[in-house]
């Protein structure tokens, strides 16, 4: 069994573009494709690694939470990604990133890494039931990222 999901889509923009969407929290709602995300609490964009944001989220089977995410990478218009924890807790071992590549002037090859290799508690695993988004869910936030540039999306 894998401990990770990689989704990659051609989006029909500049690195730049999707970064920018990417590097600010204020977005991340409008694009989620698991639709967990709520919104952005005090959003600012983030500009390097060790910055944190906090989103409010809902799940139906939690109910509202709120989750503290803190940058772990961050090169520009390259990749970024965050390390994300339930308000009060200490991280479980999941990781976001988003990898760029581009593929031509107008348009970027981006990756969506979702990996849960660090999650060491069998129980928490169990309860999680690992994965938590879906490729499609994946997909459907790259979609969304698309429309919000106002960008084709190719698979």
């Amino acid at each position: 069994m894998y401990d990770e999901l990689v989704v990659r889509r051609v989006i029909g923009a500049p690195t730049v573009s999707i970064f920018t969407a990417l590097a600010n929290p204020e977005v991340h709602a409008t694009i989620d494709g698991s639709d967990m995300l709520r919104g952005a609490i005090d959003p600012k964009p983030l500009n390097g690694v060790g910055e944190t944001f906090t989103m409010q989220m809902y799940q139906p089977a939690l109910g509202e939470y709120v989750m503290e995410n803190t940058v772990f990478v961050y090169r520009l218009n390259e990749e970024i990604g965050w390390i994300p924890n339930r308000q009060g807790m200490e991280p479980r071992g999941t990781r976001w990133s988003w990898r760029l590549d581009a593929v031509s002037d107008g348009s970027t090859g981006l990756t969506q890494v979702y990996d849960w290799s660090g999650v060491n508690d069998p129980e928490f695993r169990q309860a999680a039931g690992f994965p938590r988004v879906t490729e499609q869910q994946i997909a459907a936030t790259m979609s969304r990222l698309a429309d919000h540039l106002g960008v084709p999306v190719e698979d």
